[in-house]
């Protein structure tokens, strides 16, 4: 019970936040615990001393804990800067009023400096002007406390003594404000490499899952599997391109495939389509998920036809020999992530057969589909019938060959 309360207490407000800022949220709340924890050991000495002062700091102590429990709940409600401020003066009314109550050195001031030393992982870079403004003020009320102790308290120290004393709190002061420094500096380039490769490795992700699929990844470790009543998928092929090999060197190789894949991811992208995988010289994508549309068979015939162009004018432009079969097939999908290394979205179903056979049994240049495609975009398109053509598990099916836009 105590460890849950703590982990809500300690990441309250984090997922709002953006990520590459989350630290200082995360250790608002922790100085805000500690301090608590702090105030909640001051409480055996109230008591002892009930007669005297000790009343007095018993109801400071519950003052400081009850006002620390809304920095977690500023910062769950996104009030981020305004948790900062208010974490900031209690402590700073806790220490003041704490050093006048017990007209005492109790080096109750040294936590001043301490404060100094934490406000580089306190506040953003975006927030500098805070965090030197409060070192400085930190630094004044240490100093001014100290000077209180020295001339207003009985202090068994002769003139000499102070002042040595009191320079050694100014260089102690200094110390700290030096020493905020090279951390602040130290910090802020450690959040910046965290914050750069964090980006990177999301976009890494995002490379390899959609985007909804990516977030759900990171969000949750439940299996994601998703049905999608309709959606259509599209397969493309370089016929011919294996003897291709035989007379391009690899680097020849690459930069055609490069071009042709990276327009079709241009195209796909233009189109809403989801990039699914290549495989060899095959491309695969699909419409209609992760996110349902209706339009899906129309965003695949769209993306079909130019692909066709934009192949056309990469081998005329290349002096290429080569062509390129498409296939598109409707219909149910089931649709997830398998395996745990290396994993990757894919999708299975009879629509995913289909394309797959639309695209294999096709001809050089041409783009066949199924006949549910044809019925969901016969109105947006031409369309020649090829007839019926044996498909392997399926049997006999109907055909056509997409022609062009109406």
């Amino acid at each position: 019970m105590l460890k849950r309360f703590l982990k809500l207490w300690v990441w309250a407000g984090i997922a709002r936040y953006p990520n590459e800022y989350f630290p200082p949220v995360r250790i608002t709340n922790i100085i805000a615990c500690i301090v608590i924890a702090v105030s909640l050991l001051q409480i055996p000495s109230a008591i002892w001393f009930w007669q005297g002062q000790g009343a007095f700091q018993f109801l400071i102590t519950c003052l400081t804990i009850f006002s620390l429990i809304w920095v977690p709940i500023l910062n769950h409600n996104a009030l981020y800067l305004a948790a900062k401020m208010w974490l900031i003066t209690v402590y700073i009314t806790n220490l003041i009023t704490t050093c006048v109550l017990w007209e005492l050195d109790l080096y109750i001031h040294f936590f001043y400096l301490l404060a100094v030393i934490c406000c580089p992982f306190f506040f953003t870079e975006r927030e500098n002007i805070y965090k030197w403004s409060f070192s400085i003020l930190f630094c004044g009320l240490f100093l001014v406390t100290e000077t209180y102790y020295q001339i207003y308290l009985q202090q068994n120290y002769d003139a000499a003594q102070q002042s040595f004393k009191f320079a050694s709190a100014c260089l102690l002061a200094l110390a700290s404000i030096l020493c905020s420094y090279h951390i602040q500096k130290n910090v802020s380039k450690s959040w910046k490499k965290l914050a750069h490769e964090r980006k990177r490795s999301e976009q890494l992700l995002l490379n390899i899952l959609p985007n909804s699929i990516a977030q759900r990844l990171k969000n949750s470790n439940e299996p994601i599997a998703d049905y999608f009543a309709q959606a259509s998928i599209l397969f493309a092929d370089i016929q011919d391109f294996t003897p291709l090999c035989k007379k391009r060197t690899p680097q020849q190789l690459f930069k055609i495939l490069n071009e042709i894949f990276c327009r079709f991811d241009e195209l796909s992208l233009k189109y809403g389509l989801e990039k699914i995988k290549t495989s060899g010289d095959g491309y695969m994508a699909a419409g209609g998920l992760p996110i349902a549309t209706a339009e899906h068979a129309t965003q695949c015939c769209n993306c079909a036809l130019d692909m066709l162009h934009e192949f056309k004018q990469i081998c005329k432009k290349q002096n290429l020999n080569i062509g390129l079969r498409i296939g598109i097939g409707c219909g149910e999908v089931v649709a997830g992530i398998i395996g745990k290394s290396k994993f990757s979205y894919d999708m299975w179903g009879e629509a995913v057969n289909l394309a797959s056979r639309m695209e294999s049994q096709g001809e050089s240049n041409k783009i066949q589909t199924t006949e549910s495609t044809y019925q969901l975009t016969k109105s947006a398109f031409h369309f020649t019938q090829r007839g019926k053509i044996t498909v392997k598990g399926i049997g006999p099916v109907t055909t056509y060959w997409l022609q062009g836009r109406k």
